[in-house]
């Protein structure tokens, strides 16, 4: 049984992230934060859980790939985003609006990655640009 300000406190971080999807548009439609509200914190969560995975196991490579010049940290959000790649038509994307629990794949990632502070540190983010809100939502 969780506490009265604990229940609050969830709420509270609830309506920041539904705000924050809903405020996301694509093809002139707004995704609906609150229908996908279960999935983005669950995608949030996860990452942040697979992010603090990928840290403990162990210390920076110096290392780089050929012809790439990020780091370990940068490689990882990279292939986070790289994940949710996808091409679908408009018809699709308005559908899925509509119907599916789960954000549009863009924004399954700039969410999630919008609401990392590292991800904001690793790539130099400005203040309160799109990649790096003030207002990060936080619900684990």
């Amino acid at each position: 049984m969780w506490t009265r300000h604990a229940e609050n406190g969830f709420k509270e971080a609830t309506v920041c992230m539904a705000n924050q999807y809903s405020d996301f548009v694509i093809n002139d439609h707004h995704l609906n934060g609150n229908t996908t509200l279960g999935e983005n914190i669950a995608d949030n969560g996860g990452f942040k859980l697979s992010y603090r995975a990928f840290q403990a196991a162990g210390k920076p490579s110096t290392a780089r790939l050929p012809g790439l010049n990020y780091t370990d940290n940068q490689l990882f959000f990279l292939g986070f985003s790289q994940l949710w790649c996808s091409i679908e038509t408009p018809e699709h994307i308005l559908l899925a609006i509509n119907t599916d629990p789960h954000s549009t794949p863009i924004f399954r990632v700039r969410g999630v990655l919008s609401n990392s502070q590292e991800f904001s540190d690793s790539f130099n983010c400005k203040a309160g640009s799109p990649m790096n809100p003030e207002d990060k939502c936080k619900v684990w």
